[in-house]
């Protein structure tokens, strides 16, 4: 059995920039607990294999859909529904977020070209390279 991890995300996040700091933390290799510090707003997409959960940690995000917007703020959660597109932003510096999916979410962005500002992933949960 794998040691058990304890990850403060405040120290996680504290010398990542925005949106280039996705952790993924795994579990039962079906779900993941992803966590940023976000800025701006992130392009218009959804996800086809799945429903996302967001959790506001810290600061304040509104995700903007078709049908409306929801509001965040530290200590809120709301789930964007498998296919539904939408477009959250930060509206606070410093905003840090806690998503919670299924592994192979899948996102399929309006614009594919479209500035995903530094997006992008570290998984937490592979063993680190040996040298």
């Amino acid at each position: 059995m794998a040691p058990v991890r304890k990850i403060n995300l405040l120290e996680l996040l504290a010398n990542q920039p925005p949106r280039a700091n996705f952790h993924v933390l795994e579990i039962d290799r079906k779900y993941t607990v992803r966590v940023a510090r976000t800025a701006g707003r992130f392009p218009w997409h959804y996800h086809p294999n799945g429903d996302e959960g967001w959790f506001v940690f810290e600061g304040r995000v509104r995700i903007e859909m078709e049908d409306g917007a929801v509001e965040l703020e530290r200590g809120d959660f709301t789930t964007i529904p498998r296919g539904v597109r939408h477009s959250p932003e930060a509206l606070v510096p410093e905003t840090i977020v806690v998503i919670f999916n299924l592994r192979e979410l899948g996102m399929v962005l309006d614009d594919p070209g479209a500035d995903l500002g530094g997006f992008g992933e570290s998984d937490l949960t592979r063993p680190e390279p040996q040298p």
